[in-house]
């Protein structure tokens, strides 16, 4: 793994995808950015308008008045946003990570071509077909909403809240990521190997350092297609390895 990451190094801080990696990046700032800021206006003004129509007959008219006047305090704004970001700051990085990953996924032919050419080259006897990659990822997106689902309550509960819920988006990421490169990078049979192992022990260990470190602010949003490109080395070399074998 040593090895494969000198590679990486070495191409990825090169112009060509220092500007690739702008993409995803930009993207996902944007994105997120665009979320927080309309998203926080408008659960402010949900929040005023759910006070100003909601019956309070059981509540003194006083104390009324002043619910609805209380938000109408440039100070309740700026607590209420304060929160409001705060939560959302937290989601925002599962899923500007989300995001990065699609994006990157439009980058990756380019990524796994330029390392397959310049370090295995493959000769593919068959592609992966568009269908079976379509329905493998639906049923992977449709787990991940099972998982997620089954992960919400525990988020409540103290010290457990503090990984569960990167489980179900760390599914997605390790899912997608194998799904996207080695349907790019092997011939179907290969591919398929590949998925009824999981990608294998070393693909695991890496997605789960490479999930970690896309928590990190920025770092899961620029370093995308570094993760690509390390990625495609373990398969393309698996790959080689079975091939050998045969």
């Amino acid at each position: 793994m040593i090895e494969i990451l000198s590679l990486c190094i070495n191409d990825f801080f090169k112009k060509k995808f220092i500007l690739l990696s702008i993409l995803p990046f930009i993207s996902s700032l944007l994105v997120i950015g665009l979320v927080l800021i309309f998203g926080a206006n408008e659960l402010f003004d949900l929040l005023k308008q759910s006070l100003i129509s909601t019956d309070f007959s059981f509540i003194d008219e006083t104390k009324q008045g002043f619910l609805v006047s209380l938000f109408s305090f440039d100070i309740t704004r700026i607590l209420v946003m304060s929160i409001f970001y705060t939560l959302g700051g937290l989601l925002g990085i599962l899923l500007s990570v989300i995001i990065a990953v699609i994006i990157a996924g439009f980058l990756t032919p380019i990524v796994t071509k330029f390392v397959d050419q310049k370090y295995y080259n493959t000769k593919l006897k068959s592609q992966v077909g568009s269908v079976r990659v379509i329905k493998i990822s639906l049923a992977v997106f449709f787990k991940f909403i099972l998982i997620l689902l089954i992960a919400i309550p525990f988020v409540f509960v103290p010290f457990l809240n503090l990984f569960i819920i990167n489980v179900p988006f760390f599914y997605l990421f390790y899912k997608f990521m194998l799904i996207d490169l080695g349907s790019n990078s092997l011939d179907e049979l290969s591919f398929e190997l590949m998925m009824r192992k999981d990608g294998g022990f070393e693909f695991k260990f890496v997605a789960l350092i490479f999930y970690a470190l896309s928590l990190i602010p920025f770092v899961g949003l620029f370093f995308q297609l570094f993760f690509v490109m390390f990625f495609t080395h373990l398969l393309l070399r698996k790959n080689q390895i079975y091939r050998n074998l045969q």
